[in-house]
């Protein structure tokens, strides 16, 4: 099967995941514990306690939804903190442990803003939180060991401060949509 069928149906399907699958988040509190980029291990219920977030689940070898969401999450961001002088702590998580090392998710996160906190950790760590959060991600095998591609939810969630879902941004909302998403988490 051509390379650029296997990453159509990719990009189809994490849409379609993400559309239906994070929407149906419980209301109880989620949070996870993971790795930063600097090596820092944080427990979200800790360093964001009290405060609305936001976490989105992709990888950096990501052909399209990852790199547009983040430019776009910036966007966001920026027009919120400009709107209110408020910014809710941005949140990307690594789907892909075995490709995305520390230096290359710090230097991808960091091209589209420096203030999303890259986080990651194990496989099983990464399927725990997965599930904490009910989203989706999932290894599409390619030619070779690292030639492949991951499946995953495509929906930014949005954590009130209580760490309950708020609200989902869709990647090319509108953004007085998504700016009134936030809000709702405040």
């Amino acid at each position: 099967m051509p390379r650029w069928v296997l990453g159509a149906g990719a990009v189809v399907l994490a849409f379609a995941v993400g559309f239906w699958g994070s929407s149906s988040l419980p209301d109880d509190a989620r949070g996870f514990e993971l790795t930063r980029t600097d090596g820092t291990r944080i427990n979200s219920q800790d360093v964001l306690a009290g405060e609305p977030y936001v976490i989105f689940f992709g990888y950096t070898f990501c052909p399209d939804v990852c790199p547009t969401t983040l430019a776009y999450l910036s966007s966001v961001l920026d027009q919120q903190e400009s709107a209110t002088g408020q910014r809710a702590q941005a949140v990307f998580v690594s789907v892909d442990p075995q490709r995305d090392t520390p230096e290359r998710l710090a230097q991808y996160v960091n091209y589209f803003d420096e203030r999303i906190w890259a986080v990651t950790g194990t496989q099983a760590e990464l399927e725990q939180t997965a599930r904490t959060f009910s989203v989706f991600f999932q290894e599409v095998p390619g030619k070779g060991d690292d030639d492949y591609l991951v499946d995953h939810s495509a929906g930014i969630l949005v954590m009130d401060d209580k760490h309950r879902l708020s609200g989902v941004i869709r990647d090319g909302e509108a953004l007085d949509q998504a700016l009134a998403t936030l809000a709702n988490a405040y």
